[in-house]
């Protein structure tokens, strides 16, 4: 529950409290039926009055930003840019760990004199193989992301090719998918087969109609919460 919430919660516990109970009426069963739907009805009431009451509150609190904070704003972005294409020209498609990341985004920072940004990390990436850094202006900091690296989307790109070119069973895709990966470092991969999980933007009608067709193509990858990964291939 929010704060909000609770706040709301908390006045209806007031209003109900303050409200007396009538006195017993001769027709005691219908008259407190009917008080007590009034109740509801002024608690109610009062809802909608607090809530509107709330949002002139948020509303009036908003201003536009200073000239001050536009300006941060923008050097935030361009620093942000800046960092990105820095990191991306010297990463490539390499697979680091944390612990390279780590020491090369802080030589970074210190050659572009970002000496206030920060590293986060956290245990998303204990289990990964590669990490990636995804840099964030607005919290002057780089967060290392879960990665299956590059050689690794190099080779499952090149196998997602071959596997639309020809028409293969379920157990030669699993079976070329985990030698794609065994060659690339991911030694006992865990692997799923299904049905159809998402269309590729490219070609999308050709990898429906080659599954239709009987065949076994990649259906991508996915990391859990500690960044172990698990790799797919979709078929009839």
């Amino acid at each position: 529950m929010t704060d909000f919430d609770s706040r709301l919660r908390e006045k209806f516990m007031r209003l109900d409290a303050a409200i007396p109970e009538p006195a017993p009426p001769a027709a005691a069963a219908p008259q407190r039926g009917l008080n007590r739907r009034r109740q509801a009805m002024f608690l109610l009431a009062a809802a909608v009055v607090f809530l509107g009451v709330a949002a002139v509150a948020t509303v009036a609190q908003q201003r536009p930003p200073t000239a001050a904070e536009i300006a941060a704003s923008a050097k935030d972005a361009a620093d942000e840019e800046r960092l990105r294409d820095d990191l991306g020209a010297l990463t490539g498609s390499a697979c680091l760990t944390a612990s390279q990341a780590t020491d090369l985004v802080n030589s970074r920072l210190k050659a572009l004199g970002l000496t206030g940004w920060t590293i986060r990390s956290d245990a998303r990436i204990s289990q990964a193989p590669c990490v990636t850094l995804a840099p964030s202006g607005d919290t002057h900091s780089v967060l290392l992301v879960a990665s299956m690296g590059g050689p690794v989307a190099h080779a499952l790109d090149a196998l997602g090719k071959d596997l639309l070119a020809t028409c293969a069973s379920r157990d030669d895709a699993v079976a070329r998918l985990r030698e794609a990966l065994a060659a690339n470092g991911i030694a006992d991969p865990k692997i799923e087969v299904g049905g159809i999980r998402g269309v590729p933007h490219d070609d999308g009608g050709a990898y429906v109609a080659h599954v239709k067709a009987g065949c076994y193509v990649l259906a991508g990858a996915m990391f859990d919460d500690v960044g172990r990964y698990t790799w797919y291939v979709a078929g009839p």
